[in-house]
């Protein structure tokens, strides 16, 4: 507990950041063309990846906040939320978003659910934790197919990493693994008066909450609209910005020699020299930046086949692709800033959430792809050309994948709608036959 408070204390996170912040501004001093080149990477990836993901399902939560549909939804919501997670049920709206658009949509929406007291403190700690998972169309389409020029180990990837963010969704519920229970509680937006739908029917409390949710926002909806193309379009830059600085980073990093010393350390390990060096770049650029770092460990597949099994190769694949890289830890922070969520927790859960990845890559591979390849004729994206080093700068992006996701987003929110029925259903029968 003593170790913990240390690696998060507040004067040795600002005495971090300020030396990275220091060693940042010396690079771009001393390599000022490949921090421009880097930035405009930075500014690609977040152009044709980032931005055609996130703008559509931050427009529309916090239009349907404002008109109070997120609050009918979570009533809807609430039953199998509750069951499973122990979470109130527009916590599905937030795990929708976040298994659809990707990181850091989840993050955006439980930040303001804090802010207007939604969620408790510890919900909403959860919830982060949760909602905090790569896209399927990144990791199907631009991981395995473009990079791993292999749908079936993209699908494969997908299915470990949201199967080992469900375990620890359902770990987080039973108290394992996020430490002591927050004891700040929601503030009480819209109770429910004494005699009201509390005791109505499940359908009808949904669709009272959803008019008092719009009745206390008061907003028009045409001043509803521009805050919300407002808001979004703020937060996009602020992930914008996160991503071309760590993409600076990361290209003054690459040229201070640690690959040298990483071949030096790995041939006295009994490696190759180069295997040494390409693995501790690749895990560098996983730890800072999770689309580059997918890029740099798909490109190891070859190369070190005689070093490390497959399977551990792509164990450490699906574990950086849980963690998520320290880019997207910053945009989350960046958004979250002004609530009382712990970042520290979040940090703990992305080590969790990649340690089981992990587990559950070297456990679970080789019988998940020689049954993912008997049992899929077409692949998931089979059409999708593979990328090459220049995969930032080439005119592939997620704009033609605009409509899909909003469609797969309905499909999740249907799903959940229908599981939440059965499970109301369910607690309903057992109390008639109690």
């Amino acid at each position: 507990m003593q170790l913990r408070q240390a690696l998060f204390s507040p004067r040795l996170a600002t005495l971090l950041l300020g030396g990275s912040a220091l060693g940042l501004v010396a690079g771009i001093i001393l390599f000022p063309d490949r921090a421009f080149q880097a930035s405009l990477q930075g500014l690609h990836l977040w152009w044709k990846l980032v931005f055609p993901a996130l703008l559509p399902f931050l427009i529309i939560t916090e239009l349907l906040r404002g008109l109070g549909v997120l609050h009918g939804l979570g009533g809807l919501f609430e039953p199998l939320m509750r069951a499973l997670f122990r979470l109130p049920g527009i916590g599905g709206w937030v795990l929708s978003l976040g298994y659809t658009s990707g990181t850091p949509a989840g993050a955006a929406a439980v930040g303001e659910l804090r802010r207007d007291g939604t969620l408790t403190r510890d919900e909403g700690e959860r919830l982060l934790s949760a909602s905090h998972v790569l896209s399927p169309v990144f990791i199907i389409g631009v991981v395995g197919t473009g990079f791993l020029q292999n749908p079936t180990s993209g699908l494969a990837l997908a299915i470990i990493h949201y199967v080992s963010g469900f375990v620890l969704m359902l770990l987080h519920r039973f108290g394992i693994g996020l430490g002591a229970k927050s004891a700040v509680p929601a503030k009480q937006v819209l109770p429910d008066p004494p005699n009201g739908p509390a005791r109505a029917s499940w359908l009808a409390h949904s669709f009272h909450s959803m008019r008092r949710a719009k009745s206390r926002d008061g907003r028009t909806f045409g001043k509803l609209l521009g805050d919300a193309v407002i808001a979004s379009i703020q937060q996009l830059f602020i992930i914008g910005g996160c991503i071309m600085m760590f993409s600076v980073m990361l290209q003054i990093l690459s040229h201070l020699q640690f690959g040298t010393i990483a071949a030096s350390i790995g041939a006295l390990l009994g490696m190759n020299p180069t295997d040494a060096s390409s693995l501790f770049t690749a895990m560098l650029t996983g730890l800072l930046e999770p689309n580059l770092g997918a890029f740099a460990m798909a490109q190891l597949a070859q190369p070190l086949s005689d070093t490390l099994p497959f399977s551990g190769q792509y164990a450490l694949l699906s574990l950086f692709l849980a963690w998520g890289g320290l880019s997207t830890h910053a945009q989350v922070k960046s958004l979250t800033a002004s609530t009382d969520l712990r970042f520290s927790r979040f940090l703990v859960s992305r080590v969790h959430h990649g340690g089981i990845a992990f587990v559950l890559t070297i456990l679970s591979w080789t019988p998940l792809t020689s049954w993912l390849s008997r049992e899929i004729e077409q692949p998931v994206f089979a059409g999708r050309p593979a990328l090459s080093t220049g995969w930032f700068n080439d005119q592939s992006s997620l704009w033609s994948m605009v409509s899909p996701m909003l469609l797969q987003f309905g499909v999740i929110l249907l799903l959940l709608l229908l599981l939440s029925i059965f499970t109301a259903s369910l607690f309903k029968s057992k109390r008639r036959i109690g």
